[in-house]
């Protein structure tokens, strides 16, 4: 394994807004398996606090560890038509600290819902109202769209190349906004830079319209790529947008311990660092293996605090939610996920 040197960053306490946690099976032996793959992870990487989208696992995750998981509630469909309010109050009162990644990447337009939906008016206004933010991932990196430019690894993935029968990124977009302008109050974190790293006078006129919009830095690797390429426009947006801007590593079930821990290490020596540098090998296959370099910030330490700390703690609170377990448990009980609830109850008689 790769040993990377974390002890060349400074000493700061780093939150982690975007972490995957999921099973292929329903089972207790994988549950173990992956879930102390991700605690030597985290150990190595040095995260302190993360916000995990783990749906109904989440509960399991904050009864293991109350005072470092931050977790987010899987959302149903909406084509079922929820009790919204109700779901999330639901959710809430349990525990959750939000709704995990949701949102808009693209798909056939036949079977997604948009956004701006009437089926999903009921969460933004439920999120509003409570206080409970999102992580929101809307659309894909341009490149998804073109044949000649969608890269191997999102082919496989079946994450382009998008045509005529799904919806453009300007229409993602515009489905976005018409939810931000219907509801200003509503905490919304979008993913990956909103994708919007290939445009910087874009991001720029995006934030001053929305200042209820975080944007988080998860890898899309493009997005380094692309502000390596205009780095110095790029490092004095960084740091005036200090307070909107989010650290997040889209760390995955599927990655070994070696390849979460390259996602931080990449993302710091490019917030810290003035260097060029390269994916190294230990990077898993999503991260591009580009030809020109990635050319680092180096961000003043107020700016690295903001993005590492603050912001997060704004949008998801000082301290994790407090677990409540009777409610908890009737969360579970009327989703009907009665292998969470048995972790649950497990996770629980191990801190007694």
């Amino acid at each position: 394994m790769t040993v990377f040197d974390f002890t060349r960053f400074r000493p700061m306490e780093v939150y982690d807004c975007h972490v995957h946690f999921r099973l292929r099976e329903k089972d207790s032996g994988e549950l173990e398996s992956l879930t102390s793959k991700y605690t030597e992870a985290f150990e190595k990487a040095r995260l302190s606090r993360i916000y995990m989208s783990a749906g109904n696992l989440g509960l399991y995750l904050k009864a293991l560890d109350p005072s470092r998981y931050y977790i987010g509630v899987e959302i149903p469909s909406p084509k079922a038509k929820p009790d919204w309010y109700r779901f999330i109050e639901s959710a809430l009162e349990s525990g959750f600290d939000g709704v995990g990644e949701m949102g808009s990447k693209p798909a056939p337009r036949a079977v997604r819902v948009p956004l701006d939906s009437p089926l999903f008016e009921g969460l933004w206004s439920s999120c509003e109202e409570l206080g409970f933010p999102i992580l929101c991932h809307v659309a894909d990196p341009e490149e998804f769209w073109s044949e000649d430019t969608c890269p191997d690894w999102a082919k496989k993935r079946g994450w382009g190349p998008y045509g005529a029968d799904y919806p453009t990124k300007e229409e993602l977009y515009e489905e976005m906004e018409n939810v931000l302008d219907t509801h200003p109050r509503v905490k919304v974190v979008l993913a990956h830079m909103y994708f919007m790293t290939a445009d910087l006078e874009r991001a720029v006129e995006f934030l001053r319209s929305y200042d209820n919009v975080y944007l988080d830095l998860a890898l899309g690797i493009e997005l380094m790529y692309n502000i390596s390429r205009r780095r110095d426009d790029w490092r004095d947006f960084f740091i005036k947008h200090r307070d909107r801007i989010v650290f997040g590593t889209d760390i995955m079930p599927w990655q070994s311990v070696e390849e979460a821990v390259t996602r931080v290490w990449m993302l710091r020596m490019f917030l810290e660092t003035d260097e060029e540098f390269y994916t190294p090998p230990s990077a898993d296959e999503l991260l591009t293996r580009y030809e020109e370099p990635f050319i680092g910030l180096d961000l003043p330490e107020e700016a690295l605090d903001k993005i590492y700390r603050e912001n997060f703690t704004r949008i998801f609170g000082r301290e994790p939610k407090s677990l409540d377990v009777s409610k908890a448990r009737r969360f579970l009980e009327e989703q009907g996920d009665d292998f969470a609830l048995k972790v649950f109850e497990k996770a629980l008689k191990s801190r007694r």
